[in-house]
């Protein structure tokens, strides 16, 4: 009976020990602390340019905004919404304070997922000192890694920081420094032109779009986003989908008996990208929200000339 109280009490102390390191990482992402600055080579600002740096051919992106956030209150339903999902992302092998601390709070990440066990993380902590939990450190190309086991690696002299899985550092290291092909390649002229801040975003590009998304028996597109954020000028909430059409797709208009939600507007480029933007004051609606895709019909009239 002791023995098994013995390994209730052990199992009930590593859940929470596990729930205390996760906690901690939302403890310290946006607080603030002293003016240590660390060393920075190269510096980006928005999580459009973040694809720059990020290896070709990943399977989807996923990005958060805690400063965006911060600004709602944490019982704002989309604040609630990020911070949930994001805490179920972030591995405590890397955010927990035992690993890696920053001194100034993370405002932004960007988690780009390869289909391994660890992620590709891009960190937005400013130019923050950063205190990992270093076990040995490598140069690749002309960066320095910090590495610990199992397999995890950083690099802190770029901002964003880069950390995870460590083949995927040393390739977006290649990356950063032109020696391996871009995720921007192929994304960043459609993530330019989606315009604003926002709270939280998805996107993807390649075969597992065309697995996502289909028209009967088509796969219309190669290029798919979405992403909610808040208008503070009309108290409402935004979803934005923007995908790039292979065939002869668009997003069309919508009737007031067709949408559920207050708002909606699209531009569509020659080029095949189409942007939606879906509004309203009730969260729930605009979760649900979806835009009016629509083909170009082309008929050819073939006539015969009688004698």
């Amino acid at each position: 009976m002791a023995k098994q109280m013995e390994k209730k009490s052990a199992r009930l102390l590593a859940f929470l020990l596990a729930l205390i390191m996760i906690g901690s990482v939302f403890a310290y992402m946006l607080s603030g602390g002293s003016a240590e600055h660390r060393e920075v080579v190269y510096r980006l600002d928005d999580f459009r340019e973040y694809v720059n740096w990020t290896p070709a051919d990943p399977v989807y992106v996923q990005y958060y905004n805690l400063s965006y956030t911060s600004k709602l209150g944490s019982k704002d339903p989309l604040a609630s919404m990020v911070t949930t999902d994001l805490q179920k992302l972030l591995i405590p092998a890397i955010f927990s304070r035992q690993v890696l601390e920053v001194t100034r709070g993370i405002s932004q990440v960007m988690i780009v997922d390869f289909g391994e066990t660890v992620p590709l993380y891009f960190v937005d902590a400013g130019m923050s000192k950063i205190y990992f939990a270093k076990e040995d450190e490598i140069k690749h190309g002309n960066f320095t890694l910090q590495v610990r086991r199992p397999g995890i690696a950083l690099v802190s002299e770029l901002s964003p920081l880069v950390v995870g899985y460590k083949p995927l550092v040393e390739k977006a290291v290649d990356t950063v420094e032109g020696n391996y092909p871009s995720f921007g390649n192929k994304t960043y002229s459609y993530l330019s032109r989606i315009n604003g801040s926002f709270a939280y975003a998805f996107f993807a590009y390649g075969d597992v779009v065309k697995q996502w998304i289909r028209v009967g028996n088509e796969s219309p597109a190669d290029f798919f986003f979405e992403g909610y954020r808040y208008n503070f000028n009309n108290s409402s909430y935004e979803k934005v989908w923007a995908m790039h059409f292979e065939g002869n797709y668009f997003f069309g208009g919508m009737n007031e008996s067709e949408k559920n939600f207050e708002y909606y507007k699209v531009q569509n480029f020659g080029d095949g990208l189409s942007v939606a933007v879906m509004e309203d004051k009730n969260f729930t609606k605009v979760v649900n929200a979806r835009p009016n895709i629509l083909t170009w019909q082309i008929s050819f009239n073939n006539t015969q000339n009688e004698s």
